[in-house]
């Protein structure tokens, strides 16, 4: 029977995918659960556990098959499969940078619109995607079937817009904002903090 896999699990499974794109890019073909510790702080247990959830063997005496893993993950938990159309809300400071963010390109989430309240800024920030006032989000999100939002509003306006998001029928928000959302279960939201990162780095 498939194991449900639980979202601590799926999240430490993509980012051992990107571990493995990387031991991959310098010609690495297998890798032990010991490295995987080196590198990541997992236990070994918790290592093997996850990748028992996958149901395909990727292991021999050597250890793991760094492209077979690789590719299992991705099938198993289906990233980069079918395009994603996300739009980023908020073309401040923070708006702007993710804009011009080239990591997109090697990914499935292709980012087709910005929003921002200053009417002025959507007019005269460049992006490689066409820029809207806030005021169109319901009609632009609709025509252009966008699925998934990066917030980066103010805090004082988040909860507003994801609210806004949500009824639109977007499916997942990263919040880089400070405000704690509350939403639809249909809405799944990823919170992305630089401060509580920090805090929890100083607290160990």
């Amino acid at each position: 029977m498939e194991q449900k896999i639980s979202k601590p699990a799926r999240e430490r499974l993509i980012r051992l995918a990107r571990l493995l794109e990387q031991f991959e890019k310098s010609g690495k073909t297998t890798v032990s659960s010991a490295e995987i510790q080196n590198r990541t702080g997992w236990t070994s247990f918790t290592i093997r556990r996850d990748v028992s959830m996958l149901g395909v063997r990727c292991a021999n005496t050597t250890g793991y098959n760094v492209s077979l893993l690789k590719k299992t993950i991705r099938n198993t938990l289906s990233l980069g499969k079918a395009e994603k159309r996300c739009c980023i809300v908020g073309l401040g400071r923070l708006g702007e940078a993710l804009a011009g963010f080239s990591g997109f390109a090697n990914s499935s989430f292709v980012i087709v619109a910005g929003f921002d309240s200053n009417v002025n800024r959507t007019e005269t920030l460049r992006a490689p995607f066409p820029l809207y006032s806030t005021s169109k989000m319901e009609q632009v999100i609709a025509n252009e079937k966008i699925e998934y939002a990066i917030l980066a509003v103010p805090e004082t306006v988040a909860e507003q817009i994801s609210l806004r998001l949500s009824v639109c029928g977007i499916r997942g928000i990263v919040n880089y904002t400070t405000a704690i959302l509350h939403l639809p279960e249909t809405t799944a939201v990823e919170n992305l903090s630089v401060i509580d990162a920090l805090q929890n780095l100083s607290c160990k």
